[in-house]
């Protein structure tokens, strides 16, 4: 009778736990995407330099590789519906603007990215968001100053 008692409890105990760490993860989750969702939103409308740019073209990826996002055979990032994040740069080309993918711009290398656009401003002019309100893709444009 206490052997049953007892293999109930550690059962019991085991199901509490175990829903609890769930429980915990989630909202752990929710949370960093909150966190994430803040950060990218601070930055519509905000004018920054090419440094800046960079970093945040750099995190986004470090972000949708820890998210695992696929990558197609251009080696771009396929939009997910939840976690996926896109970034597109719009650069001043002659009378009016040319947007490349992030992926593009990291491919084609950073070192050269830095030494011609670092000193040059960009806004971030567009956000959209997936259904479950996580970023989903902005759109950094260069300005005249």
């Amino acid at each position: 009778m206490k052997n049953k008692f007892f293999v109930i409890l550690i059962v019991f105990l085991i199901i509490i736990a175990v829903s609890a760490y769930m429980v915990y993860n989630y909202r752990k989750a929710v949370i960093d995407s909150q966190k994430i969702n803040e950060s990218y939103k601070s930055y519509y409308q905000k004018q920054m330099l090419g440094t800046e740019l960079i970093s945040i073209l750099n995190r986004t990826v470090d972000i949708n590789e820890k998210n695992q996002i696929a990558k197609n055979e251009e080696g771009l990032y396929i939009e997910n519906s939840n976690n996926s994040i896109k970034i597109y740069v719009s650069f001043k080309y002659k009378d009016d603007y040319e947007t490349i993918a992030m992926e593009k711009i990291l491919n084609s290398g950073i070192d050269n990215f830095r030494e011609v656009y670092s000193a040059a401003s960009f806004k971030c002019t567009d956000i959209k968001y997936h259904q479950n309100k996580n970023v989903k893709e902005l759109t950094f444009t260069e300005i005249n100053e």
